[in-house]
């Protein structure tokens, strides 16, 4: 199974329609969740994000959108939680105007987006290896806000697949860019990375055990999102 990373632009506004359906396919949690945001915005990414999850892995068992139950590890990466279905590798992020969902194949996947905002590059001397904080002070001034991004995106789309959240620390191991532009970490050599720009405020990162990754994401429609679930 080809492992597919698909992305959504969240919008500004849903029409109510399109928002009581998509509420009505995702958990009652996620309902709950959603309601007690302040911010609509933060409530959209909960909820579409919990939508692409489903409809994608919709495809994947055949099962409708509604029929699918999630668990999470004790480090809250999930999974499905139907045993025929438990080796179903998926991941998901959101952040900004983005959500990013990576699936399929049989090993582990993991996924990370940010919004890029202007930081205090001291910070990845408390969350970067040695190597990573000498290479991001060694680009010019112009590159180090794109380089620290990029770094950090890998990092968490790594430990994201590891499954361990930030009980591994973000030091533990490093991210190196080959003469070529790639992207591998010595203590992951099993891994592939991707990197890249979603626009010019979003970088995406996305990491598998082994196995090829796309060198594009697919990019969804809220209106293919709702098509989707009123087949």
């Amino acid at each position: 199974m080809m492992i597919t990373i698909c992305v959504l632009q969240v919008p500004g506004e849903l029409p109510e329609a399109y928002w009581n359906l998509f509420l009505s396919h995702v958990s009652e949690e996620r309902r709950g969740q959603a309601s007690r945001f302040v911010h609509l915005a933060d409530a959209y990414r909960s909820v579409l994000g919990e939508l692409l999850t489903r409809v994608t892995l919709s495809q994947l068992t055949g099962l409708k959108p509604v029929e699918l139950f999630f668990t999470r590890n004790q480090y809250g990466k999930p999974s499905l939680s139907l045993s025929n279905y438990a080796d179903v590798q998926f991941n998901v992020s959101h952040s900004g105007d983005w959500i990013a969902l990576i699936s399929g194949g049989d090993a582990d996947l993991g996924v990370d987006v940010e919004k890029i905002a202007p930081i205090d590059m001291k910070i990845a001397e408390r969350f970067f290896s040695l190597t990573e904080s000498q290479f991001l002070a060694a680009e010019p001034a112009e590159m180090q806000l794109e380089t620290f991004y990029r770094l950090w995106t890998l990092k968490e789309s790594y430990i994201k697949a590891v499954g361990m959240g930030l009980s591994m620390p973000l030091d533990s191991f490093s991210m190196i860019r080959n003469a070529d532009g790639d992207w591998h970490s010595p203590e992951a050599a099993s891994y592939r990375f991707l990197s890249l720009r979603l626009d010019p405020e979003h970088m995406l990162a996305a990491c598998s055990t082994g196995e090829e990754l796309p060198v594009q994401p697919d990019y969804i429609t809220i209106e293919e999102l709702y098509q989707a679930l009123i087949k």
